[in-house]
């Protein structure tokens, strides 16, 4: 019963209203009965605790700008008390008024795909769920900040277009917030009449003809003129009674006018050209994030349009839609806050002619994590209904398969299902697209670059083998230069491109099993013909160069077809014929020179290997494919440390190697005085009595240190010596008698020595040299030790 009261209340709240304005004398005799088309959800509760002092209250200068905001307001309405009041300062969530130019907040987000205009729009429409203004034919009351619209994932149509044109503005565009008026399918996000932005056609490009220097004369029409005009009359009278057939159809199943119909409320997105490269002025509906013409039936008038900068008043008449208005026009818009009228005037000059400074923005800084860029629709899924279609998202890694949009086509008044086209993200065996047309039960799969056979497209009503297949590839990436396949139950062709045999085409006819044909393979099909095409090889004669080639296995004949000459119109062929087998009594005339020339048997036989191996090949595309379906894997990158588990506890053990590493190394890092003040019984401070003898000591022991290390070395170098002799003496004595293994190990013995012995004496020469360094290192280090500096400065 309250909700019956509540609707009851709101239908007599629009129709006072609708009363109250100047409508055409049919508007006011129709029985309007309005009601909203959603049930727009209550305001959500904000935590006013969390807010910037910012939202609460307002400076001086925002006081002031509200101030000239209300005398604006008066002489706006004192001028034109027919028009609809203005969007100038509404509330905030904080109930605190604020003009709309500083609820822009121009923002450049750190993100390539929200760097462009289409990037943007296309995010906050997934990104935020749409809800109808409380009365369709009214202005809103509040205007939340961009930011709590990005938190609460909700807003009407001005919040859309306040956090749109932040963005726009930020990264460039000369955007503007627009308040105006639309159709009942624009205030609504009602699509479900229009057309499907997948399904469109691009446009044709007109091409140039060329222009010939020498034409042929046309021939003479000798056709009765008179005929022709009787045969276009006739014409045109079917034409036309075809056209009044339409039309009434039409006008019979045509819905009877929207009451609201230029009354509603609606905001959108204006960009003008110039900035960015923007060859025209367009507006952007941001609900559905399409770009649109000015010109565009949607959007029937225009009431302001504002940005961070200034609030301009259209003066423009704009009953007939915004097709008759033009930005360009200088005394089209009154501003505010400049004394310019122009809307397109250059940046320079509006800074120039500025007579009150707009405060900044009262909004916090906008932020968007990565998260939200990727997840983006609400609870990671998106319905759109068009135009006998469907279109669903997904966010990625929503689907275990991958899979983030579908796209379903019907037809008929039935709606039954025609085509359905599916996109998949970060799948490990790269598929990208798969198409399904239900009429013909064909599935094609569309594959990125990268993948492990190559695949481009695969065509196929099932995955098992002789059911029909067509398969693309990447010539580039493979080495025998395939570029298609076309498999059937009796026949397969392979196209090539690029090879250095010039090859392009092979057909190949396969036969029934119950035929007598030969096969290399009992797995493989029997093979009936195998046909070969060639490209011209221009390094070769055209009647050396083979054009065709058919092996016909049944008959075990080669016919050989080459190129056509210049100036012939025959093209030479040969035809190889295997001879039948001879008796032993004839076996003097089988082997001669015309018999081996004719038939060569080992190609015969190659290609028949070839083709098989080409089936097999097939055989294990297709079980490969199989094996990707039925196990779908998803691909992470590395960089991605959220969903990527293993390189995420990769990092973590690292970390906590690192860690370990490092309390290992600090317990390493002891203190290298402790033996000495341990010695002298030097516990706390010392005197200087202390700190001198345990300089002394460290000194003197560092000292030894430095000695032990040479004479080791020089002990070590004094044995090797000895030995080397020793050996070497061995081997003048015994050399004739050696064999050349113990020479060889003779002298790769000395090697060693000897490289032992440069070693030692390298080692030697340095230490001799870096000693006298050391130890002065170490005399300043003591002297800069805090222990002992104040007593060591004295000495």
């Amino acid at each position: 019963m309250d909700a019956l009261e509540e609707k009851e209340e709101d239908e007599q709240r629009v129709e006072e209203k609708l009363k109250g304005l100047a409508v055409s004398g049919d508007l006011q005799h129709v029985e309007t009965k309005v009601t909203v088309e959603q049930d727009c959800a209550p305001k959500h509760s904000i935590d006013m605790s969390q807010l910037p002092s910012s939202y609460k209250t307002n400076s001086p200068k925002e006081k002031q700008l509200l101030h000239i905001a209300d005398n604006f307001l008066q002489q706006y309405i004192h001028l034109c008390p027919d028009r609809k009041p203005l969007f100038l300062h509404p509330v905030n969530e904080c109930g605190v008024e604020k003009f709309v130019s500083t609820t822009v907040r121009p923002t450049l987000l750190p993100y390539t795909e929200l760097y462009y205009w289409d990037g943007c729009a296309r995010f906050i429409s997934d990104y935020l769920v749409m809800e109808p203004l409380e009365c369709p034919i009214t202005l809103p009351s509040s205007l939340y900040s961009p930011t709590t619209t990005l938190k609460h994932r909700r807003g009407n149509c001005f919040d859309f277009s306040f956090l749109l044109c932040s963005m726009l503005i930020g990264a460039g565009y000369d955007a503007y917030c627009v308040q105006g008026y639309a159709t009942l399918e624009t205030c609504t996000l009602d699509e479900t009449q229009e057309l499907c932005p997948l399904l469109r056609k691009p446009p044709e490009v007109p091409k140039e003809e060329v222009k010939k220097k020498y034409r042929i004369k046309p021939v003479p029409d000798m056709q009765s003129k008179f005929e022709l005009q009787q045969e276009a009359k006739k014409a045109a009278a079917i034409e036309a009674a075809q056209k009044d057939k339409e039309r009434d159809k039409k006008e019979a199943g045509k819905l009877k006018r929207e009451p609201l119909h230029g009354l509603r409320v609606h905001a959108w997105v204006l960009v003008l050209s110039g900035k960015r490269e923007v060859p025209e002025t367009f507006f952007i509906n941001p609900f559905t994030g399409n770009r649109h013409n000015t010109t565009d039936k949607r959007f029937l008038g225009i009431e302001s349009v504002w940005n961070h900068r200034n609030y301009w008043v259209n003066m423009q008449d704009c009953r007939h839609g915004c097709k008759v208005m033009s930005p360009l026009a200088p005394h089209a818009w009154e501003g505010q806050c400049q004394k310019c009228k122009s809307l397109l005037m250059c940046h320079q000059e509006r800074e120039k002619r500025m007579s009150f400074d707009m405060p900044p923005s009262w909004v916090a800084p906008i932020r968007i994590s990565p998260r939200e860029l990727e997840t983006r629709y609400f609870q990671g899924k998106k319905l759109t209904l068009y135009n006998k279609a469907k279109l669903e998202k997904w966010a990625p890694y929503l689907n275990g398969n991958g899979l983030v949009q579908r796209l379903t086509t019907y037809a008929g008044p039935d709606c039954k299902r025609v085509d359905v086209r599916e996109w998949f993200e970060n799948r490990e065996d790269i598929l990208v697209g798969r198409e399904v047309n239900k009429q013909t039960q064909l599935t094609t799969d569309y594959f990125n670059k990268g993948h492990s056979l190559c695949l481009k497209a695969h065509t196929y009503t099932s995955l098992e083998p002789k059911t029909g297949h067509t398969m693309e590839f990447y010539n580039e990436a493979r080495v025998d230069g395939l570029q298609k396949r076309v498999e059937t139950a009796s026949e397969m062709t392979e196209y090539f491109m690029g090879r250095d045999d010039f090859l392009y085409l092979r057909h190949v006819d396969f036969g029934k099993q119950g035929e007598k044909t030969q096969r290399i393979d009992m797995n493989s099909q029997p093979i009936v013909q195998i046909k070969e095409c060639f490209h011209r090889n221009p390094e070769k004669a055209a009647d050396e160069d083979v054009a065709e080639c058919i092996f016909l296995i049944t008959e075990e004949d080669i016919h050989l077809t080459y190129h056509l000459k210049d100036k012939y119109i025959t093209a030479s062929k040969k035809l190889f014929h295997k001879l039948p087998e001879r008796t032993s009594k004839e076996h003097e005339d089988f082997m001669t020179p015309e018999t081996c020339i004719t038939y060569q048997y080992c190609r015969f036989v190659r290609k028949l290997r070839a083709v098989s191996l080409i089936f097999l090949k097939v055989l294990t595309i297709l079980k490969i494919r199989q094996t990707e379906e039925a196990d779908i894997k998803l691909s992470v990158s590395i960089y991605n440390r959220e969903r990527n588990e293993e390189r995420r506890r990769q990092h973590e053990a690292m970390e906590s190697t690192m860690k370990d590493e490092l309390l290992g190394q600090k317990e390493q890092d002891l203190d290298y005085l402790s033996p000495f003040l341990i010695r002298n019984g030097c516990r706390d401070k010392l005197n200087q009595e202390q700190a001198l003898r345990v300089r002394d000591d460290c000194l003197t022991d560092f000292k030894h240190h430095l000695t032990y290390k040479v004479n080791l070395i020089q002990a070590r170098l004094e044995k090797v010596f000895p030995e080397l002799q020793k050996r070497h003496l061995w081997f003048q004595e015994n050399k004739n008698q050696l064999s050349t293994k113990e020479k060889d190990d003779y002298l790769s013995s000395c090697s060693e020595s000897m490289f032992h012995i440069n070693l030692l004496e390298q080692r030697l020469n340095r230490e001799k040299r870096m000693a006298p360094q050391k130890y002065l290192a170490l005399e300043g280090k003591l002297r800069m030790d805090s222990r002992l500096a104040e007593h060591l400065g004295y000495v």
